[in-house]
């Protein structure tokens, strides 16, 4: 009995997304695995259409911005925001504050200059989710979040000065005059 429990204890542990405020937010269909109905891996992984739009975004973003000045991380950054640790799709930091945590297996202390966000993986309310991880990164220093909904195709802009939703077919700026219209990005690829 007390194996089961450690295992499940482990089990649960491995399938927490991100914590905030002390509390595990889980990955969605995380009580499948649970029970023995889905692997670990199938409630991590990104759907191709998630997956082509992140690396799109960073073949772009690389491009475009100067190297010198910003430092593109994904692959769900861990970053530590004021309730906690997030994780971050893609990630534009300002190169001299990020530098010295490059090459680290530690959670980043602090959130990126801009968060790019494709979909999202959690257990619970979406919108609410959402809100308070846009909230959480706006208030702990992030100056854009920017969030893709594939199943949708729109496009979620949030800054400390307002919100809009924008479609794939319009063009969206990412920083500094960088402006990208995905519905080009994934007609053309890059």
């Amino acid at each position: 009995m007390s194996l089961t429990l450690s295992k499940n204890k482990t089990l649960l542990k491995d399938l927490i997304y991100e914590e905030v405020n002390g509390k595990p937010i889980y990955y969605k269909n995380y009580k499948l695995v649970i029970k023995g109905k889905k692997t670990i891996e199938e409630v991590k992984m990104s759907s191709p259409i998630q997956s082509e739009i992140i690396v799109l975004l960073i073949n772009f973003l690389s491009l475009k911005l100067d190297k010198n000045k910003y430092k593109i991380l994904a692959h769900e950054i861990g970053v530590r925001t004021i309730n906690g640790k997030r994780a971050i799709d893609i990630a534009i930091f300002e190169y001299k504050k990020v530098k010295p945590y490059l090459g680290k297996s530690k959670i980043i202390p602090f959130t990126p200059k801009i968060a790019i966000e494709v979909d999202t993986k959690i257990e619970g309310n979406v919108i609410n989710y959402v809100n308070k991880k846009i909230e959480d990164l706006l208030s702990s220093g992030t100056e854009k979040v920017i969030w893709i909904f594939t199943k949708t195709k729109i496009i979620l802009i949030a800054s400390h000065e307002k919100s809009e939703i924008k479609s794939f077919k319009d063009d969206i700026e990412i920083i500094e005059e960088i402006r990208m219209n995905l519905n080009k990005l994934l007609k053309e690829g890059i």
